[in-house]
């Protein structure tokens, strides 16, 4: 009985328990109700303590003060940070949250909350509850719209996202072409490479065994007799000359000696002299003394008349200057490889130089011989391939342009590396340009390479007194409609002008800017910020000067119908995992 009576008191105690921790529970529920302006995702920064002598108190957010529960709320800025003013305009610095009900939540700052404005952002009107202005519940009504404007542009962004998909398509073939096209040259490029470095080796082998030919015959003693004679010319060429201006000198002298000379009034050996010039020159002397004046003047017609023998020293018959210069002009070394003057001297130059096979360019009109050494050639390739001959040093035929004394095969052999090595200066840099090309890629079309398609392309639109044209990756130009030159805005530079984002963000390829433009008059030069923003067609949308000389321009592109973020983080993992697997296979056929 004594057990009953104490099982009782215990259950009477845990109900008296119960009813007071449940009583406590409602009385602190009731103390923190959901507070106006909080989100709910920070009603748990709002939760009052219970000190010891059992008041609530809060701490601001940024843990500066402690205070008194009641002053949240209470109208009056406590906090440095405005933390305790979120549904109150006593704050500057706080903000406060519209719950948006049917739409979507959004904050503003907390000097609009009560000023009596019902603010758009809160279209439930909880900003306005002091009385001033009744605000009513909106947002229905705008979730509504705004939902039907999300699925529009949801649908657009579908269908421009399937053309950007062809975009990307049509960029990676153009990138897998570009790639295709470097692996290739750079076959290239090393095979013209060794090509090259061959085709040296042969130029200075035949010039080594060219001047080795050249040295051996210059310590020959007919090349030291071909000298000899070449100075003994040159000696008495010059020898001649000047013995024929002497001569011309001397003549003259004596010419105006004869002509002034008076018989009466010289010495014999004056006269003397003269009678012997007269007579050297051809001319009668005079018959008598009584017609001494009319045969002088006679002898000085004579003497002022051509001067025969003269002449006839100077005349240079078979050996005129030109041709002792053409004899001196002539290569000893060239004229030990042509032969002399003279049928056997012929037949010996022939049978040095291999015979009349290798002459026989000297027989045949000018048109023939290319196609005459053109089957030359192939014959004297085939006998060499079939181990007939070992090697042959022909002599070609020169042409009337060349200047050159260095025999065909140096010419030859120089000719080719020439063109071998400007080959491979060409495969170079044409490889050097799709390697840069290729290395730009990723910065300039696009994560995907979804603007290479665009690379180029032009659109315009008329805005009444200008046309604008814009072209992706080119130029941006204003076009006046009522004639007149048309002014460039600028020239592709790059994506994301103001810096501030990754190309991993979609908000990197939104914005371009095109810069370096025409110069304003008594400005800067023009410049132009592009928006691109998601459409299903390519287009110019809207252009306007938003400063002076720097101008806005909106077009629209599916380049930029971007899938959702979940949708690419969904995209990004397939890949991984599509890399993972064919690693793994790798891995599965190494192991087989």
């Amino acid at each position: 009985m004594v057990r009953l009576n104490l099982a009782v008191a215990a259950l009477a105690a845990g109900a008296i328990s119960a009813s007071a921790s449940a009583s406590s529970s409602s009385s602190s529920s009731s103390q923190t109700k959901a507070l106006r302006g909080v989100a709910p995702e920070d009603a748990v920064k709002y939760h009052p303590i219970k000190n010891a002598a059992g008041q609530l108190r809060w701490k601001c957010l940024d843990g500066s003060k402690d205070l008194p529960y009641s002053a949240v709320n209470d109208d009056y800025c406590d906090c440095p940070d405005g933390s305790d003013e979120p549904g109150t305009s006593a704050c500057p610095n706080s903000t406060f949250y519209c719950v948006n009900k049917g739409h979507i939540p959004a904050y503003i700052r907390s000097s609009r909350v009560d000023d009596g404005i019902c603010d758009p952002e809160c279209c439930d009107g909880s900003d306005e509850r002091d009385g001033k202005v009744s605000c009513p519940d909106r947002c229905e009504k705008v979730g509504k719209e705004y939902r039907k404007r999300m699925t529009e542009l949801d649908n657009l962004r579908r269908a421009g996202g399937k053309i950007r998909d062809k975009y990307i398509a049509e960029g990676r073939k153009d990138k897998e072409t570009l790639e295709a096209e470097i692996a290739k040259l750079e076959i290239e490029v090393h095979v013209a490479t060794e090509n090259e470095a061959r085709l040296k080796q042969e130029l200075a082998r035949a010039e080594t065994q060219d001047k080795a030919t050249i040295d051996a015959k210059v310590k020959t003693p007919l090349y030291k007799k071909l000298e000899e004679h070449h100075a003994a010319i040159r000696a008495l060429q010059d020898k001649n000359a000047a013995l024929r201006s002497e001569l011309q000198t001397l003549t003259l002298l004596l010419d105006d000696l004869a002509k002034g000379y008076n018989p009466n009034y010289q010495d014999m050996a004056v006269k003397g002299a003269v009678v012997a010039y007269k007579e050297w020159r051809g001319i009668a002397p005079s018959s008598s003394s009584s017609n001494a004046d009319e045969s002088g003047d006679n002898n000085v017609d004579q003497l002022a008349g051509e001067n025969i023998k003269l002449n006839q020293l100077l005349d240079e018959a078979d050996w005129p200057a030109t041709k002792l210069s053409t004899l001196l002009g002539e290569d000893p070394l060239e004229i030990m490889d042509v032969g002399l003057a003279g049928s056997a001297d012929k037949r010996v130059a022939a049978e040095s130089d291999g015979g009349l096979l290798f002459r026989i360019h000297e027989y045949l009109p000018d048109g023939v011989v290319p196609y005459f050494e053109a089957m030359v050639d192939t014959l004297l390739d085939v006998l060499i391939k079939a181990n007939v001959i070992t090697d042959v040093k022909r002599m070609r035929p020169k042409s009337a342009t060349s200047t050159s004394d260095e025999p065909e095969n140096v010419t030859s052999a120089r000719r080719a590396h020439t063109d071998a090595a400007n080959h491979l200066s060409r495969t170079s840099n044409d490889l050097a340009t799709r390697k840069h090309k290729l290395s730009e890629f990723a910065s300039r079309y696009g994560r995907h390479a979804e603007f290479k398609h665009l690379e180029n392309k032009c659109f315009s639109k008329d805005m009444g007194e200008y046309t604008y044209e814009y072209c992706f990756f080119g130029r941006a130009t204003q076009i006046p409609n009522n004639g007149g030159a048309q002014i460039s805005l600028g020239t592709f530079t790059n994506f994301n002008p103001t810096q501030d984002k990754s190309p991993q963000e979609d908000a990197y390829w939104l914005q371009q800017i095109y810069a370096r433009g025409q110069k304003c008059w008594n400005g800067p030069e023009r410049s132009a910020i592009v928006d691109l923003q998601c459409g299903v067609e390519n287009k110019v949308l809207d252009v306007f000067e938003a400063e002076k000389c720097i101008y806005s321009i909106k077009v629209a592109t599916p380049a930029v119908c971007f899938p959702p973020v979940q949708q690419q983080s969904q995209q990004q993992q397939q890949q991984q995992q599509g890399v993972k697997s064919e690693q793994d296979g790798h891995q599965v056929k190494d192991e087989l």
